[in-house]
Parts: C-alpha cells; structure tokens; sequence
C-alpha cells in the first residue's frame, strides 16, 4: 500500500470530525463607532446592528434562527468618557408604531435552534455556555471600556398580501420597527437615551409562533 492510500483513512476520519464538529464563531470584537449605525452623546457611543442574514446567524448561533423567526439584535457601547456606566436589558426597547416588541427569554431560543437540528456547537452544555455568553446581560461598562450582547426578539411573518407589518415596511419605511437604548451613568445617576435606530427586518422568515 502507497503512503498516499495509507493516509486516505485517516484524512477522511479527521475531515469526518471537522464537518461534524463545526463551531460557531463569536461577536465581533469591534468598537460601537465603527458600526454604521451610531449614536455618540456625552462620550458614550452606542450602536445596533441586527443580523437579519441568516448566513450570519448560522455563524454565530450554530442554526438558522431566522428560519423560526426570531431576529438577534446585537447591542454595542463603548466609553469613550471617565465615568462609569450601567448598561440594563430592560432599557432597551423594541417597538413599531406604538406596539412594543418584548425580548424572547434566551431558553426559548434554544429550544428553537434545536428543533432545527442545524446545530453546530456540541455537546448541549457548550451550546447553553454559546448562548449565554453572547445574550445580553446588565453590566456596569469602564472608562474605555466596550461591551456587547444579543438580545432576541421574534419576527412576525407575514400571513397575508394586505399585512400591515409588512405592508408599513415595503411602503413606509420609516413605519418599521425601531430601538431605544437608555445608559445610566452610575456617578451621577443621569440617564441617557439614545434613539431612535431604525431596524431592518429579514426579507422572509419561517415565521414564529412565540
């Protein structure tokens, strides 16, 4: 037997290992003013970036979340001041029109990348440690400092040519939904909102039932 033929085995189990082993990769590590859309007061830059492609989705969250209509919402702030400040899940708002848009509870969200079955991550406590690592959770942000997490929010599809979701969004797009973050400043107590930052929905979903 050649050394080549020899290795053929061998190749075709590590490459075997590989494919069924794939990893999501993590957030981006980049600064909130780079993202395109920023807001900066007072020294604190804030900035959304919504993953509507579920390409991108699959990369971070080992399956395509799009698919069973959620939407991750990936929330940057960096201190560029001397304060200390104090980022909450529950000062970020989702809303369209005057309907408020509530966060889905990370569980159910991996409930729905499992039954999927595209998942990408492992054994399910590496998947639990993926999640929880990326969702979004009440931190007290330094002097230049930056932080980030996903929060996750479900899509509604659209059931009917006359949807008016849908219907405001293709027409008015200034009607979609939009994002509100609020960050205290733990010094002085003062708050400040950031708004309003317009979110763009994916083309098509699944559709959801949460």
């Amino acid at each position: 037997m050649t050394p080549t033929r020899a290795l053929l085995p061998v190749l075709a189990l590590v490459l075997s290992a590989c494919a069924g082993s794939n990893r999501v990769v993590q957030l981006p590590q980049y600064r909130a003013d780079l993202y395109p859309q920023a807001q900066t007061l007072g020294g604190v830059t804030v900035a959304v970036d919504e993953l509507k492609s579920a390409e991108r989705v699959e990369r971070l969250f080992g399956a395509d979340l799009i698919r069973e209509g959620i939407l991750p919402v990936n929330v940057v702030v960096t201190n560029f001041g001397k304060q200390r400040l104090l980022l909450k899940p529950s000062d970020i708002l989702l809303y369209q029109g005057k309907e408020v848009i509530d966060p889905l509870p990370v569980e159910m969200v991996m409930a729905a990348a499992k039954h999927r079955k595209q998942l990408r991550t492992g054994p399910g406590q590496e998947l639990d440690k993926n999640y929880a690592d990326a969702l979004l959770k009440e931190t007290a942000i330094d002097p230049n400092e930056t932080y980030r997490g996903i929060m996750f929010f479900a899509v509604p599809a659209p059931k009917r040519a006359l949807d008016r979701f849908f219907a405001s969004l293709s027409i008015y797009p200034d009607d979609g939904p939009k994002m509100r973050v609020g960050i205290t400043n733990l010094e002085s107590g003062e708050r400040v909102l950031f708004a309003p930052f317009s979110i763009k929905l994916p083309e098509s979903s699944g559709g959801s039932s949460y």
